[in-house]
């Protein structure tokens, strides 16, 4: 559907993960681009290597990743306005001969065994139903010695049951007070080993620039296309989301993490580990 053939009864009817494909979002990982140099870096990243990437969304990390390191991406998301953009931005940064874009489910790629170097899946898994069997198929297309990126979001406080509400009704996938050792949890074991791990909490954004950020998304060209009535429940819709998200993730912090995939026979898993010394104040 065009743009223009958009009603204000559509706009309103989106979720989320919907309408940033209208709006065109940079929909980033957490932590943005330096979490996605972090890792592609840790994960000794090459010209040679090969990414999957889950949950590409408007493309930011696959662009990122031919950018930064000139691998081959191959990045998938369901949805086909969010994959339309995002071939879109890699054409126009001159990185499309490095990525293929496809819509493709997380949980059955169809993709052969041990093909791919890193799985990158940000926060993604966060939002997928199944997400045993999500982490069942990055485990299988990865290759052995390969790394699965993961950067999962969790609460640092306790939010208050009408924030997890609205914050499930905008993105229409349940949300759950987890916290970090849930993701840890969930991402080691069965031959999956951490590699690296650093914390992060989100910061704190004002009103102003929020409102700032929400004018300068809205005043895209593209969005001219618009019927008046259409335009003005974006606007309004995409404010509401902005300053939900803002509250929830002033709540919230996340984990940059690098799980290696281990064969069996390697041995056993180390004993004598290591924590970072931070420096004195």
């Amino acid at each position: 559907m065009n743009l223009g053939e958009l009603t204000a009864q559509d706009i309103l009817a989106m979720n989320y993960n919907e309408l940033i494909s209208v709006v065109r979002e940079t929909n980033r990982p957490p932590g943005g681009v330096k979490s996605i140099s972090h890792l592609a870096t840790r994960a000794h990243l090459g010209k040679d290597s090969h990414v999957l990437e889950i949950g590409t969304s408007t493309g930011i990390t696959a662009i990122e990743l031919a950018r930064l390191v000139g691998c081959r991406v191959t990045a998938i998301d369901i949805n086909e306005r969010s994959i339309a953009e995002a071939r879109r931005r890699a054409e126009s940064l001159g990185v499309a001969h490095l990525i293929t874009f496809e819509v493709n489910d997380a949980t059955a790629t169809g993709y052969p065994d041990d093909s791919f170097d890193l799985v990158f899946c940000g926060n993604v898994t966060s939002l997928i139903p199944d997400r045993a069997r999500a982490l069942a198929e990055y485990s299988r297309v990865v290759k052995p010695g390969g790394f699965i990126a993961a950067i999962p979001m969790y609460y640092v406080k306790q939010p208050s049951e009408k924030l997890l509400a609205d914050v499930t009704e905008a993105i229409q996938v349940t949300v759950e007070p987890l916290d970090e050792s849930y993701w840890l949890d969930f991402f080691l074991g069965d031959g999956r080993i951490p590699f690296q791990q650093e914390q992060y909490t989100f910061d704190w954004i004002s009103d102003e620039v929020v409102d700032s950020f929400v004018r300068d998304i809205l005043d895209r060209p593209h969005l001219r296309e618009l019927s008046e009535e259409a335009g003005k429940a974006l606007a309004e819709q995409y404010a509401v989301f902005m300053r939900l998200f803002r509250d929830n993730l002033s709540q919230m912090g996340y984990t940059e993490l690098l799980v290696r995939c281990e064969a069996d026979e390697l041995g056993e898993p180390e004993l004598f580990t290591s924590s970072p010394v931070l420096p004195r104040p």
